[in-house]
């Protein structure tokens, strides 16, 4: 081979050398041109992606901005119709007496105090919307048998007196209502308790001021919204009277607000003014030849207002069934304290525990929904005793042998005729005079 030939074959294989440089020189070019395009077309997307988020970023904040002025509307509107509901049971939240005994300008003077200490309340628990809070004042209760409780304790000498104060309370003010639910015993409740709820549920409703802690029966009512702070913080007890046993137990969990310039600040009771406050100056005859006993010095209460008697011990309190001319059982007189029978009264004592001491329902069940507790003193006894015959006996009656029957068996009730009476007429105007 020549040298022409060889150098012709050594640039064969230059130029084939330089052609796959080329090649690799146009394939990375043409890579780079669809990277290129490639990133151009992600690039474009991304701003149209931008370009879609700024516009529902700002279609958001157009929302936004409009549903915060119509929540501000609703707020607007919703304190606009805001209110405050006062609702009392008058059965067993009642006015003071003196309010009562005015009539017409009573009832008139207790609508504007009762709305004074309202309003002085509120400024301090929901300030924010005190000065134009609606307050919505209602007062249930049973207008017949209260009138004839106030006329039976002594504070009023005629129902009409009632009437004419409910309607001064009616006449002071639109929102201020005094209504009578009806005859029947537990009517006034149950029209507390459904306004009570409704008031709960409505959201224009700031504030419910409650008066009707006296009642234990309000304490299912009550007690769910102890427990959940929501309800809790909207509602404010009125403090007139004692709370009621069942309600002391989580009256600590709400709001209290005393109102003692309205409200009576003691249960309104029959008990303490029908009932003799001293001892008649000479005891029945029948009594004292059953007996054979009485005080050395006259008791501080006596209920009723028959001869007085020695305290007794349960195990000696009913060893005796005592009877009047006619068989008819007679209830020995009982000599007690008032302040302590006021105090035991709400507390929902075991009357069979403390007085006989046993309890039917302890050893049956092995449990009782009364308390037990510690012993009591004889003191405190008599005046348990007293508080266990405001019942009826509803076994035996007025004829009733059984000699640990702790139950009434005459009305207590001084000069009470039996209307509107839980003792039956068989129990009234019994003769208490004892036969040996």
């Amino acid at each position: 081979m020549t040298n022409i030939q060889l150098q012709l074959n050594g640039l064969k294989q230059d130029w084939t050398s330089c052609q796959r440089e080329d090649d690799k020189k146009q394939a990375l070019i043409t890579e780079l041109f669809a990277l290129i395009q490639d990133l151009e077309i992600r690039l474009t997307t991304l701003q149209l992606d931008l370009c879609d988020s700024k516009e529902l970023g700002h279609a958001r904040q157009t929302q936004l901005a409009s549903v915060r002025r119509e929540v501000e509307a609703l707020k607007f509107v919703q304190a606009q119709h805001a209110f405050a509901s006062v609702v009392i049971d008058g059965d067993c939240t009642p006015f003071r007496d003196e309010l009562v005994q005015q009539g017409l300008d009573g009832g008139m003077r207790a609508a504007t105090l009762l709305r004074q200490a309202v309003e002085e309340d509120l400024r301090s628990s929901v300030s924010d919307a005190a000065h134009h809070l609606q307050v919505i004042v209602r007062v249930y209760a049973n207008v017949k048998g209260l009138a004839a409780t106030y006329v039976r304790a002594g504070i009023l000498s005629d129902p009409a007196i009632l009437d004419d104060f409910i309607r001064g309370f009616n006449m002071y003010d639109a929102m201020c209502d005094f209504v009578d639910a009806g005859n029947g015993k537990e009517c006034a409740d149950e029209k507390v308790k459904a306004v009570f709820k409704q008031s709960l549920n409505d959201v224009h409703c700031r504030q419910i001021l409650f008066g009707g802690a006296g009642d234990s029966g309000y304490a299912r009512t009550l007690g769910p919204c102890a427990q959940d702070e929501a309800p809790r913080g909207k509602i404010t007890l009125l403090e007139g009277s004692a709370f009621a046993y069942e309600l002391v137990e989580i009256r600590d969990k709400f709001r209290v607000t005393p109102i003692h310039t309205v409200l009576r600040t003691q249960k309104l009771s029959t008990v303490k003014r029908k009932a003799s406050l001293t001892p008649p100056s000479t005891p029945v005859d029948g009594y004292v030849t059953a007996a054979r006993k009485s005080s050395a010095s006259p008791p501080p209460v006596v209920i009723p207002a028959i001869a007085p008697a020695p305290r007794p011990t349960p195990s000696s309190s009913s060893a005796v069934v005592l009877r009047n001319k006619h068989g008819q059982r007679v209830d020995r007189p009982l000599e007690y304290r008032q302040e302590d029978f006021h105090t035991l009264r709400p507390q929902k004592l075991c009357n069979s525990f403390h007085l006989l001491d046993r309890c039917q329902f302890l050893d049956l069940k092995g449990q009782c929904a009364h308390r037990h507790g510690k012993k009591l003193s004889p003191r405190q006894l008599e005046a348990l005793r007293a508080v266990a015959r405001l019942s009826p006996c509803h076994s035996g009656g007025i004829k009733c042998g059984d000699a640990d029957c702790l139950s009434g068996h005459q009305c207590v009730f001084r000069g009470c005729t039996g209307s509107d009476c839980k003792f039956p007429n068989t129990m009234h105007n019994v003769d208490t005079r004892v036969v040996a």
